[in-house]
């Protein structure tokens, strides 16, 4: 029962992470269903490593 309510909670959290970053919602959504938390930590690493793909190593980024 706790593993369908985490499951739920990082359903809602990956969907409005995907819509604020612009990932692909539905992705993210379904790995947040299955991975829980381990969905969070592959998110942001796969969003840093898109950023600094498109940006390049030498920019400067500023997170708001």
């Amino acid at each position: 029962m706790f593993f369908v309510f985490l499951s739920c909670v990082f359903i809602a959290v990956m969907y409005l992470e995907a819509i604020k970053k612009g990932m692909p919602v539905k992705r993210w959504v379904f790995l947040g269903g299955l991975l829980g938390p381990a969905a969070w930590c592959l998110f942001n690493l796969h969003y840093r490593r898109a950023l600094i793909r498109h940006t390049g190593q030498n920019a400067c980024i500023w997170n708001s």
